[in-house]
């Protein structure tokens, strides 16, 4: 009798294998999507723009032509060119995401952007600094042209507000500009005292002038109030300071010790024109 279950048991279970094996669910066919990340070959926007308060132009400041972009494998609707014969695309002024607000003081960011035919983005983006004027504006009139004492290498301080001004090549070297806000504050006795608040750089992180014995390993808030830049001479006025970067753009972060994107660590002077 135990012989006779187990054969019973043994036809059933081959049973519901048989009929599972007939009702079997075959697996979707597989398609091949060819896909493909688009990137910028040619970028006509500035990285950052500053502005004071009521003065800015960011509309026509920015070109129509901001970029173009390359996708050599899919391509673009409405493109030109290359092995698909729309592998190129110019991304416009009216391709923003949305225009910010350019009247309110602050740092803002645009956007612009395509998408190929597989439906992948491409982006490119500038920030946009707006500087108010400052209440109590140092003594001297810091625009004009500098030349860094080491290499030759011109840089110009423009003005903005009294006091308030747009630096964008604070190491004096042979970089692509990106313009920061540097300041001249009066002081408790009535003479200049420079400034130079941490600010984003083209790196995503921090950057800061600090003063030409300012040590390292410490953080933004401590160079600000400790070890801000110098005027070391005043005939011809001469600035000097260390460019020093940060991992974050924030009062807390604090300086590696060593360079992060652009510049190093040693001193740098800046003679008057």
């Amino acid at each position: 009798m135990k012989n006779k279950i187990l054969l019973l048991s043994s036809l059933l279970a081959c049973c519901v294998f048989i009929i599972a094996a007939c009702h079997k669910i075959e697996d979707n066919d597989s398609t091949v999507v060819t896909t493909s990340i688009p990137f910028i070959v040619i970028q006509n926007i500035n990285d950052a723009y500053v502005y004071g308060a009521g003065q800015t132009s960011i509309y026509s400041d920015i070109p129509n032509v901001v970029a173009v972009a390359v996708d050599t494998l899919v391509g673009f609707e409405g493109g030109y060119g290359g092995k698909t014969g729309s592998d190129s695309i110019q991304i416009l002024k009216s391709d923003i995401t949305g225009w910010p607000d350019t009247v309110g003081l602050g740092g803002k960011s645009v956007t612009f952007e395509k998408f190929n035919k597989a439906n992948f983005k491409v982006a490119i983006s500038s920030n946009i600094v707006i500087a108010g004027p400052i209440a109590n504006p140092g003594p001297t009139a810091m625009e004009g042209t500098y030349k860094r004492t080491a290499n030759g290498v011109l840089i110009e301080l423009k003005k903005v507000f009294d006091g308030v001004y747009v630096i964008d090549n604070p190491g004096g070297a042979a970089v692509a500009p990106f313009p920061y806000l540097f300041y001249n504050y009066k002081n408790a006795l009535g003479g200049d005292s420079l400034a130079f608040p941490i600010q984003s750089n083209p790196c995503a992180g921090g950057l800061q002038l600090v003063a030409p014995g300012a040590p390292l390993s410490l953080t933004s808030a401590e160079y600000s109030a400790q070890h801000p830049p110098a005027i070391t001479a005043t005939s011809p006025l001469t600035v000097s300071w260390k460019v020093f970067e940060f991992p974050a753009a924030r009062a807390s972060s604090g300086h590696t010790g060593v360079a992060l994107c652009q510049w190093g660590t040693g001193v740098r002077t800046f003679e008057k024109q």
